[in-house]
């Protein structure tokens, strides 16, 4: 008996079995609602569309909604391996004293802050939104006053500041 991992073909049906079979039951409840109403509008009598609607149409819907469930519940799988993953990366680093994340730039000492031209926000320097850029140094409320919101990646206020009223 072979205890190898399975290859090829069978290696992708194993992983993504939940996406095959979706995709296939919402191909085939599509397929049935289609025929369904083929054979009910190719019949003059109700009482002749009837099995038409119950075995094209309920069949088709159930093939469906069964589908998407499968279809929902393999992105979900994956989304959550992914998170998972991601999480254990970052407990390692955690683990070995790196941090993750750098920490934002101290705020400048003069308290101005860095506004680019056409910008809607103004940040702190060292900014990763301000590479490359030109920009012209503010006061906060001055800044504020112009209509421009702190930015939300580098904080440049701040997590306690409150920004004076327009």
């Amino acid at each position: 008996m072979n205890d190898s991992p399975p290859q090829g073909w069978l290696a992708f049906l194993a992983r993504f079995w939940q996406f095959v079979l979706g995709s296939t039951l919402v191909a085939g409840g599509l397929v049935a609602i289609v025929a369904g109403y083929l054979g009910a509008s190719g019949t003059v009598h109700v009482g002749l569309q009837v099995p038409y609607l119950l075995s094209g149409g309920l069949l088709g819907l159930a093939l469906v909604v069964f589908g998407s469930a499968l279809l929902i519940a393999h992105a979900l799988g994956r989304q959550s391996r992914l998170l998972r993953r991601l999480v254990d990366e970052v407990q390692e680093l955690e683990a070995l004293g790196v941090a993750p994340v750098a920490p934002p730039a101290p705020a400048p000492a003069d308290g101005l802050v860095l506004v680019p031209a056409g910008a809607s926000s103004f940040h702190r320097p060292g900014c990763r939104l301000l590479e490359g850029k030109t920009a012209r140094r503010l006061k906060p409320e001055t800044a504020a006053r112009h209509g421009l919101s702190p930015c939300s990646l580098c904080d440049p206020l701040g997590s306690g500041d409150i920004l004076p009223s327009r």
